[in-house]
C-alpha cells in the first residue's frame, strides 16, 4: 500500500453530528493507518455519486446509511472492484464487508425499559423513511410493545426526519394522543419534543417520559438530559477504517462482518409511569 492511499467515505444525511462522529472515527484509524480520508456529503448538494466514486486515485470506499442500501452506488463501486465497507447496511449483506449496531435490538430494548418503569402508552416518532434504519427502529419499538400484548394506536405514531425541527413540528400529534411516555427514534427529534413540550407548559418527565436514539451531544445539553440508546458511531467508524485497510492490503481476503454493541444511557427524561400519575 502506498503512502497516503486515499479512500472516500460517502454520506447522503442531514445529521451533522452523525457525520462528524463516523468521519472522526475514520479519520482517527485511517490517520494511524496512512490512510488519507476523504469525506463527502451529498446531502443538500448537487454532487453525484458516481463523479466521486470514478476516481481513479480512490483505492476504496466506506459508505453510510443510507447510501449502504443503495444499489446504485454499490454497483457502481463494483463496477470499478474498488474495496468496500459499508456501514449499518440492512441489505444484500453479502456485498462488502460490513460494520453494524443492532438497530433493531437497541430500539426494542429501550422501548423495553420504558416499559419496565410501567409505561404502557408509548408514543413513536419515526425517522425518514428513506432510512431503513427508522424501519428496523420502529419494528424494535413495535415488537416490544407486542410482547406485553399492546396494541399501538396508529395517533401515537408520528413522521418525523432525524431532524430537531420535525421532532417540534410533530410532538403536538403525540401530546394529543395522551401518552405517558414517548420514544424518538433520534435525539434531534427528541430535542424538538422537548422544544415543543416546554412552549406547551408540558414536564418531562413529569407529564411525558421522553427517551431518543444515538448519544449525541444535544442528548447531554438539553433539560432534562436525555435518557437514550448510545449508538457507538466513532468505534463504528474505527472498526470500518480498519475493515478496508485489510480489503486494500489482501483483495481476496473474505468479506468480514463486525458489529459493535449499544448501550442504554440513563439521565433524568424518564420518570415511573406511576409517579406520573400521581
Amino acid at each position: 500500500m502506498n503512502a497516503g492511499t486515499r479512500i472516500l467515505l460517502l454520506f447522503d444525511n442531514n445529521g451533522a453530528e452523525y457525520v462528524s462522529r463516523i468521519r472522526d472515527g475514520v479519520s482517527r484509524a485511517g490517520r494511524a493507518s496512512g490512510l488519507v480520508v476523504q469525506a463527502e456529503n451529498l446531502f443538500g448538494t448537487n454532487k453525484a455519486a458516481a463523479d466521486l466514486v470514478e476516481d481513479p486515485a480512490l483505492a476504496g470506499v466506506i459508505l453510510t446509511p443510507p447510501l449502504s442500501d443503495d444499489r446504485h452506488v454499490l454497483g457502481l463501486i463494483e463496477e470499478r472492484k474498488l474495496p468496500l465497507v459499508r456501514i449499518a447496511p440492512l441489505l444484500d449483506l453479502e456485498r462488502g464487508s460490513t460494520v453494524t449496531m443492532d438497530e433493531y435490538d437497541a430500539a426494542r430494548a429501550i422501548t423495553d425499559y420504558l416499559l419496565r418503569r410501567g409505561h404502557r402508552r408509548i408514543g413513536f416518532m419515526r425517522g425518514p423513511r428513506v432510512h431503513l434504519v427508522s424501519m428496523r427502529r420502529h419494528n424494535g419499538y413495535a415488537n416490544a410493545m407486542g410482547g406485553k400484548g399492546l396494541q399501538i394506536d396508529p395517533a401515537l405514531i408520528a413522521q418525523g426526519d432525524f431532524s430537531r425541527q420535525s421532532g417540534r413540528e410533530q410532538a403536538g400529534q403525540l401530546f394529543a394522543a395522551r401518552p405517558t411516555a414517548i420514544f424518538a427514534s433520534n435525539d434531534e427529534m427528541a430535542a424538538g419534543i422537548i422544544d415543543a413540550a416546554a412552549a406547551a407548559n408540558i414536564s418531562i418527565p413529569g407529564d411525558i417520559s421522553l427517551v431518543g436514539f444515538d448519544d449525541n451531544a444535544v442528548a447531554k445539553t438539553v433539560r432534562p438530559r436525555l435518557t437514550t440508546v448510545r449508538q457507538p458511531l466513532e468505534e463504528m467508524g474505527e472498526a470500518a477504517s480498519r475493515l478496508l485497510l485489510e480489503r486494500i492490503r489482501q483483495p481476496f481476503r473474505p468479506t468480514r462482518h463486525e458489529q459493535i454493541p449499544f448501550e442504554i444511557v440513563e439521565r433524568e427524561s424518564v420518570a415511573d409511569a406511576v409517579a406520573q400519575a400521581a
